[in-house]
């Protein structure tokens, strides 16, 4: 310590100045430098807290910035991946085409016993084409195009038809399935067998009521484009191969009647019995 009154150092055990014998004041050396010092690191941690807590603050906020903008940009992940998916959802669904009416049969499916004459229709008719098929087969561009009546024969026939319009808008397809039965008419009958005979003879062919009779003597099977059957047949020397069929009025045919004439002896007519050869 120093004394206050001279400035001469005196030991710290002492209490009195031994030089001027001034008490010593027991108080600490004063520095100023010391206390502006710890002034400044005093202010300086002041300033580092602050600055500390200004910092975690602004830590506190960016992460809150940061945690919403990524609630945010997952929410609009979110509804993308679903507009995704719901769009591919929406495309991927078929679509069901538009189809016009179905054609129309002129006859009604079922049994018949005679061949009908079948046409088709459609309302717009003039706007387009109507395919069919007559297998079973489902009909289509390439198919048979209607354009008249079509002859159901004999059998099972699985008709299918539909309608396509010069703009490729199609029908929905009509079906019917026709079986066709025939009642077929007796076959004919000869008043005279064949055989061999001396002279010649006059044959006599009979059928059902309301059948037509065909008849050939040349060998070949006869149909409604054979002779037409009006009266006797004459059969003359030689061999002849008479044969017939009757045809009903809804075109039924008959099995063939037939029988060989062998006349041996050269035999003339007379002008009556001509009357009934054809």
């Amino acid at each position: 310590m120093k004394c206050q009154n001279c400035g001469v150092d005196v030991p710290e055990d002492k209490i009195y100045c031994e030089r001027c014998g001034t008490a010593i004041q027991m108080v600490p050396d004063y520095n100023p430098e010391e206390d502006i010092s710890i002034g400044k690191e005093e202010q300086k941690k002041t300033q580092t807290t602050e600055e500390t807590e200004d910092n975690t603050k602004r830590s506190k906020w960016c992460y809150a910035i940061a945690g919403f903008c990524v609630l945010l940009l997952g929410g609009f992940i979110i509804q993308g991946v679903y507009r995704s998916l719901h769009t591919q959802e929406t495309i991927t669904e078929p679509i069901e085409p538009v189809l016009l009416a179905k054609p129309q049969f002129s006859i009604e499916p079922g049994e018949y016993d005679y061949s009908p004459m079948l046409s088709i229709s459609h309302p717009e008719q003039s706007q387009g084409t109507i395919y069919y098929t007559t297998d079973g087969t489902t009909p289509n561009e390439n198919s048979y195009m209607f354009h008249s009546p079509i002859e159901i024969r004999e059998g099972r026939t699985i008709l299918r038809a539909i309608f396509v319009r010069f703009d490729g808008i199609q029908s929905e397809e009509a079906d019917g399935t026709y079986d066709v039965i025939f009642d077929y008419p007796e076959e004919p009958e000869f008043d005279i067998p064949g055989g061999n005979y001396s002279k010649g003879l006059y044959v006599t062919i009979t059928a059902e009521e309301d059948c037509k009779i065909y008849y050939t003597t040349n060998g070949e099977e006869p149909d409604y484009q054979s002779h037409l059957y009006r009266g006797r047949i004459y059969i003359p020397v030689g061999l002849t191969v008479l044969q017939a069929v009757a045809i009903d009025e809804e075109g039924g045919v008959s099995a063939i009647t037939e029988a060989i004439y062998n006349v041996s002896e050269n035999f003339t007519i007379d002008n009556e019995s001509m009357e009934h050869v054809e």
